[in-house]
Order: structure tokens, then C-alpha cells, then sequence
């Protein structure tokens, strides 16, 4: 197998660019490529940064064996990777969240009916303290356990804890303080398995079913033959209610993982929330690294395999993933407050990943007061926010996708985006535009590579994207997400970076390798006042 590292990196010209860089190993040429680990980030200044810049992250929990889970986090970092705390928040606040999705609010008292509970291995020490002070920074109503919001117990019910972990510790904080901040007035039930084995885990996951309507679960491992023994866990009754599980669908594109695959739960994917400068809403994009994916193993339920859009997605049969989407994305990370010290860190953390997507949708479940499982997401009880800019390996499409489900949960006074697309192919750059029509205007996103040229002993080729209004005029300060993909556009993800189009809608980036092969560079652009649009082009280097 050959090995190279690609690199897309900022160039001078009409915008400014964000980058990071992934090194990959590949077959150059042929069909198989695999990307073995993020090697460095870099952020510079854009006038999306305050959210939405390329952060350095890194996953909190280990990769794992077989019969073992690891937690869905990811944690923005330095550039040398080591762990960012403050000593106030430094994510998305509890506010910003429920004014995307149009959730009750940190006062309502929303879910105050029933009982979320978390499953997470190891022990987090400091837990109910974290979570109080969480809830008082943005102003949710105490959830302690002196007043019986909040409950710690271990695998059996005990209060005889596990050891602790401090990575599991962060995730613990995020899955508590998350599910509380959406359903306000829900109790939180903290289940800690002995360690993160499945075995051990499973048996939390009884526990968990007999004391609460909601069961989140915020960590998985790849996919085996033998799982589907495991699927009767994810099913059950609590005063008199069958249990909605919820799950991580993981946080490296495809392909599916486990338990997310199981076809009892509701399986968790990821998206990008966009900002203008000035913090207002553009919009909300697919993860390139949500999980997803068809099942190797698992059966579709009848209510998947039945609905309208389940034949776009290729799963001829199998459990498609995921379900559903959220905010997930480190880029528009979420507040976590931790105190117990993670790489000696404690404080404000900025986290993201699927573990901050699955809460919220248990969060958000308990405040509808829903069942929610198969046929219920597959009917027509929810208002999706349908998500068809983005790609994690899979495009996200219009309707049902591998990149993010049926989309986002939105619950209150908050539209939907209606897009359109065409194609039209330049015989000279193999350039593909994608035209998305918004209510607030028209916006053609077009993406150009350049002539390639030596660079050292590699290649270097310009990419340069323009964003244009319906009479052709630039459109400036657009924030621009590039992703270049080995081979084709949907396949492994090379290299991806950010920028700010100039006054004249243009930013030009330069790709680096030091391999032939074929590429394909692909643009996501939102504005302020348009609909997110993309556009892409296949390019080789020789």
C-alpha cells in the first residue's frame, strides 16, 4: 500500500482561509483509501470564527476492541492537541441551541414529566456538582439530588460507583448537562456501567429501562456478526410506555456502527451550525464526519424499509443510519462544564461529536412527551429541518440520506429551507454548480481548479470557489467549508479547510500532495440571506 500526505492550504488572493490538514493512507489510483488520523489543525481569523472556524479537535475515548464501546466526543484542542478549558463557556450556550431548533427555553420546565436516563462507563466523581454548575451559568432550574432531579447510580442501582475515568468523566458531563438543558424540568438519571465493555454496559442498559422513558446513549464500536444478541436490551416498558432508546451514530462518516445499527433504537447523526459574523443563524449543513451508513448485519424495521425515500440510500433491506440528525459538529460545538481533570484540564471545555446530538434528541423527545421510535420518525409527527448540503462519506440528499437521516428536530416558530438544485458541467474544469433557491434569493456557488504545477516533489493546484447572485454579481463574506475527496466526491475525505469569499464572491485554496491521482474538490457556502449551496469539481494531479 502506498502512502501519502495531502495537505489543503490557504492561498493569497480574495479571501482568507482556514485549514487543517489530514494525512491519509491510500492506494493512489485504486478504489481503497483510508484515513488513519487528523495530524494537525490550524485556526486563523474569518468572520465566522466565533463559532464556526475549523477548531482543533480531538476524540475523547480511545478506539476500541470488539465487545467494547467508546464515548462519541470529540474535544477542541491546540494546536498541539492538548485540551482547551477557560474558566467561562466557550461553545454554544443552551440559548443558542433552543433559538436554532425553536426548543421550549432553559425556564419552561419542558419534560417535566418523565425521566432521562444516561448511560455511560466508569465513574464521573464530580458529576452533580458539574451539573450545578452548569445549570446555574445559563440559568436552568437546579437539578440536584438533594431536591430529586438528579440520581447517580451504577449498573445494578447502587451507589457503590465504579472507578473513575476521565474521559468518560467529560463525556458523562456532556450527556447530563445536555439532556437537562433541553428538557428543563425532565429528571436525570446518570447509570455508570463498570467499565465499557459491552457486557457491562448492557447491564446498565437494564437498569436504565426500568427507571426512565428515555434512555440515551452516547458511545458505540464498529459493527460484528454476533450483535443482534444484544438488541433485545433496547426494548421495554416504564410506567406502562414502551422506552425510547437513543444512540450515537458515531463520529467517522461511514460505516455503521453498533448499537447505533440496532434497529430498537433511534440512531443519532450529526450536522454543522453556521453563523454570520454578528452570531445570527445561516444554517445547518451535514457533518462530513456524522456516522452513518447501511448495516452490514442488521434488518431494516418495516417502518424504514417502507418510507418513500428508504430506496435513495442503497440499503437494499439492511438497518439504514442514521435516523435523525443535530448539532454535532466541534466547528459549533456546545458549552460542558468538567471539573474533574481531563489531561489536566478542567474548567469550560468546547465538545462535539454525536454525543451531544443524542441527549438533545432524548431531551427534546421527553419535552414532545412522545414514544419515539421507528414508525413515529418515519411518520409525519415531526417538522425535519431536511439537510441537503453536506456529505460524510455519503451525500446528504433531499428527504432520507445516510449523511442525516430525516434531518433536525425543529419544534417551535422556525421555518424550513426549501432548495432546489441543477448541474451543468464545464468541458474544461469538469466544474459542477449548484444553484440553491431561498426565499431571500438566488445563489450559484461554482468550483474552478487550476492548472497544476511542481511543488517541490509534488504537485500544488489552486481551487477557487465563486458565490454569485442571481444577476451574477459576487457575493462577498460568504463562509466557504472546501473538502477534497480521494478519487470522487463522497469517497475518503483528503483534506478539508475554510474561508471567507472577497468583495468579488471568491476565495482560491491550494491543494497539495505529493501522489498522482484523481481528486474531486467539493464547496459548501453559506451567506447571510441565502440558502447554503455547493458546488464541485473532479481534477487529477499526473
Amino acid at each position: 500500500m502506498h502512502r501519502t500526505t495531502v495537505r489543503l492550504e490557504g492561498f493569497e488572493g480574495h479571501g482568507e482561509v482556514t485549514m487543517f490538514r489530514r494525512r491519509i493512507v491510500a492506494r493512489v489510483g485504486g478504489a481503497a483509501a483510508l484515513i488513519a488520523s487528523l495530524v494537525a489543525l490550524t485556526l486563523s481569523s474569518s468572520p465566522v470564527a466565533a463559532v464556526n472556524a475549523h477548531a482543533n479537535y480531538r476524540a475523547v475515548c480511545p478506539a476500541v476492541p470488539t465487545g467494547f464501546a467508546h464515548c462519541q466526543e470529540l474535544v477542541v484542542t491546540d494546536a498541539q492537541g492538548n485540551p482547551l478549558a477557560s474558566a467561562g463557556p466557550t461553545g454554544l450556550s443552551p440559548l443558542t441551541i433552543d433559538s436554532v431548533y425553536g426548543f421550549p427555553g432553559v425556564t419552561s420546565g419542558a419534560g417535566n414529566n418523565y425521566t432521562i436516563a444516561l448511560v455511560d462507563a466508569y465513574d464521573d466523581p464530580t458529576a452533580a456538582s458539574d451539573l450545578s454548575t452548569f445549570s446555574a451559568q445559563f440559568g436552568l432550574p437546579p437539578c440536584t439530588t438533594s431536591n430529586g432531579c438528579f440520581t447517580k447510580v451504577n449498573q445494578t442501582g447502587g451507589i457503590t460507583y465504579p472507578k473513575s475515568n476521565s474521559g468518560w468523566a467529560l463525556e458523562i458531563s456532556l450527556d447530563i448537562e445536555w439532556a437537562h438543558a433541553i428538557a428543563p424540568g425532565a429528571k436525570i438519571l446518570l447509570v455508570e456501567a463498570s467499565s465499557n465493555s459491552f457486557t457491562n454496559l448492557m447491564a446498565a442498559e437494564t437498569y436504565a429501562k426500568g427507571h426512565a422513558s428515555y434512555v440515551s446513549n452516547s458511545w458505540g464500536g464498529g459493527e460484528s456478526s454476533g450483535e443482534s444478541a444484544y438488541d433485545s436490551y433496547f426494548t421495554g416498558s416504564y410506567n406502562g410506555a414502551p422506552v425510547s432508546f437513543f444512540v450515537a451514530a458515531g463520529d467517522s462518516g461511514l460505516p455503521a456502527e453498533y448499537p447505533s445499527s440496532s434497529p430498537n433504537v433511534i440512531s443519532v447523526g450529526g450536522t454543522t451550525l453556521n453563523f454570520a459574523s454578528d452570531g445570527s443563524f445561516l444554517s445547518e449543513t451535514g457533518w462530513s464526519s456524522g456516522g452513518g451508513g447501511c448495516s452490514a448485519y442488521e434488518t431494516a424495521t418495516d417502518a424504514q424499509s417502507s418510507f418513500s425515500q428508504y430506496a435513495q440510500v442503497n440499503c437494499n433491506g439492511k438497518r439504514a443510519t442514521p435516523d435523525v440528525a443535530l448539532d454535532a459538529d466541534p466547528n459549533s460545538g456546545v458549552s460542558v462544564y468538567d471539573s474533574t481533570p481531563y489531561y489536566g484540564q478542567s474548567g469550560w471545555f468546547t465538545v462535539g461529536g454525536t454525543s451531544a446530538s443524542t441527549p438533545m434528541w432524548a431531551g427534546a423527545s421527553a419535552d414532545a412527551g412522545q414514544v419515539l421510535n421507528a414508525a413515529y420518525v418515519y411518520g409525519s409527527n415531526i417538522n425535519f429541518r431536511d439537510i441537503t448540503v453536506g456529505n460524510n462519506g455519503a451525500s446528504c440528499l433531499t428527504g432520507y440520506d445516510l449523511c442525516s437521516g430525516r434531518g433536525s428536530w425543529l419544534f417551535g416558530n422556525v421555518s424550513t429551507t426549501t432548495t432546489t438544485s441543477t448541474t451543468t458541467t464545464s468541458t474544461t474544469t469538469t466544474s459542477t454548480t449548484t444553484t440553491t433557491v431561498a426565499s431571500t434569493g438566488t445563489m450559484n456557488v461554482s468550483v474552478t481548479a487550476g492548472t497544476v504545477s511542481p511543488r517541490g516533489k509534488g504537485y500544488k493546484v489552486p481551487l477557487t470557489v465563486s458565490a454569485t447572485d442571481s444577476t451574477s454579481a459576487g457575493i462577498g463574506g460568504a463562509g466557504v467549508t472546501m473538502d477534497v475527496y480521494a478519487e470522487a466526491c463522497g469517497g475518503t475525505l483528503a483534506a478539508s479547510s475554510t474561508g471567507t469569499t472577497g468583495n468579488n464572491g471568491q476565495v482560491t485554496f491550494t491543494f497539495s500532495t505529493k501522489s498522482a491521482g484523481s481528486w474531486c474538490a467539493q464547496a459548501t457556502v453559506t451567506a447571510s440571506g441565502y440558502a447554503a449551496g455547493s458546488g464541485q469539481t473532479s481534477f487529477t494531479t499526473p
